[in-house]
């Protein structure tokens, strides 16, 4: 079973995971994020980001690597494994002259990996599926009402509870799934407010509460070309869906300035709606590898995910069908060398994405340039590793925003002994 060490860890852990779920996002603004259901997180282990985000085509027996539930049959058969992750993000946007910069810390998954037979392994996880924070703001001018100000704004975000499965169909091939429940809320809000202070002002929101069920599915096979090294094929794929919400939507109108105690006046409108469909698109993920046992891993990743589907019964949200690339590799000089420099295990990588985000003819692009190194614990197969990434996303042109952003994120994979059958003398 596991050692007490671990089991407090563990119940630290699971605490941490109750205070994230129940406590709010807590993410960047990002004008971008407006759209849809705001920005879609990563949904990648702390290595594979290292790596640029490749994870089609790789398992290892001390990473979870839930982008492909196919590759937990990796995990050694005595040992849980937990693997937890969280970043330090900051962040430059530029629009024109204007510039806003900021900075915030988060969880990024948490994930426990077990063995239950010689075939069959199960993972069970948290992780943010969506985050949604903004605010922007215009000035203007009407008639004889003077001038006034136009806001958009939006908070909030949807989470994700998984339990995966992997099986293997014979050696080097294996089938798996994760079944998720995906749950939060997310809110907009569009405002008018003059200056004048007898002016009549006005507020438009919109809240939206989902709960869905969600599936990934993918598979892996390693060919092996001579001893120690294999060539490495995955594929992942998630089915459309479609996620029900419930919305509630309001106009209010009000006297005064909505950040010092205004007059509200009336209610002119109000909507309950119990049942919102959120048309999600099928995404399709395929990685092939190239790797030497406890050396190296080199590999690259294409996917394709079709947004221009994503529609809230049946209004489109102007997405278009996203693209991205990925490449990347991982080496350790020497896993058994007695010299600890050796091993240290370094990864970098570099991904392209051209996003879903299509805004006044401009589709947004994005790219990152990762670096991680993974520190082993003496005398444990247990890591603790640190993953740098600088990107940008976005542009400047169309009087359109560009951000710049640099993360560093520490993540922790412990490797216990779960189970051991005493013998007898």
């Amino acid at each position: 079973m596991l050692t007490i060490r671990a089991k407090h860890i563990i119940l630290t852990l699971i605490t941490f995971f109750g205070i994230r779920i129940t406590g709010a996002q807590n993410y960047l603004s990002s004008p971008y994020s407006r759209y849809g259901m705001g920005d879609i997180m990563p949904r990648t282990s702390a290595y594979n980001t290292s790596m640029g985000g490749v994870s089609c085509a790789f398992a290892s027996p001390t990473v979870i690597n839930f982008a492909n539930p196919a590759s937990y049959t990796a995990y050694d058969s005595l040992s849980c494994i937990i693997d937890v992750a969280a970043t330090y993000k900051t962040h430059t946007l530029r629009s024109g002259i204007q510039s806003q910069k900021g900075g915030t810390a988060y969880l990024d998954y948490i994930a426990i990996g077990l063995p239950v037979t010689k075939w069959w392994r199960t993972t069970v996880g948290f992780q943010p599926y969506s985050s949604m924070c903004y605010k922007i703001a215009s000035y203007d001018t009407i008639g004889t009402m003077g001038p006034y100000t136009a806001s958009f704004s939006g908070d909030g975000g949807i989470n994700e509870i998984y339990w995966g499965h992997s099986f293997r169909l014979f050696k080097n091939c294996s089938v798996g799934f994760n079944a998720s429940f995906l749950f939060g809320k997310y809110a907009k809000m569009r405002q008018i407010e003059f200056e004048d202070e007898y002016a009549v002002n006005s507020i438009v929101a919109s809240s939206n509460n989902i709960k869905a069920f969600n599936i990934d599915i993918g598979a892996q096979y390693f060919i092996p070309v001579k001893q120690k090294y294999h060539l490495g094929l995955g594929i992942t794929y998630t089915p459309p869906i479609n996620m029900i919400s419930k919305s509630l939507n309001t106009i209010t109108t009000y006297l005064g300035a909505i950040d010092d105690n205004p007059t509200l006046l009336d209610s002119l409108y109000q909507e309950n709606i119990v049942r919102n469909v959120h048309h999600m698109p099928h995404k399709i993920n395929a990685g092939i590898s190239w790797s030497k046992e406890d050396k190296y891993f080199i590999g690259a990743d294409f996917s394709w995910a079709n947004w221009s589907r994503y529609a809230v019964n049946d209004i489109s949200d102007s997405l278009v069908n996203s693209y991205k690339i990925a490449v990347g590799m991982g080496i350790t000089p020497n896993a058994n060398s007695s010299n600890y420099m050796a091993r240290i295990n370094i990864s970098w990588g570099f991904n392209y994405e051209i996003t879903r985000l299509n805004i006044d003819n401009q589709q947004i692009d994005k790219f990152g340039i990762n670096i991680g190194l993974s520190f082993p614990m003496k005398k444990s197969k247990t890591n603790i590793g640190l993953i740098l990434e600088y990107g940008q996303a976005g542009t400047l042109k169309n009087d359109l925003i560009k951000e710049n952003y640099f993360s560093a994120t520490v993540n922790i994979r412990l490797h216990e002994k779960w189970y051991q059958r005493l013998k007898l003398e």
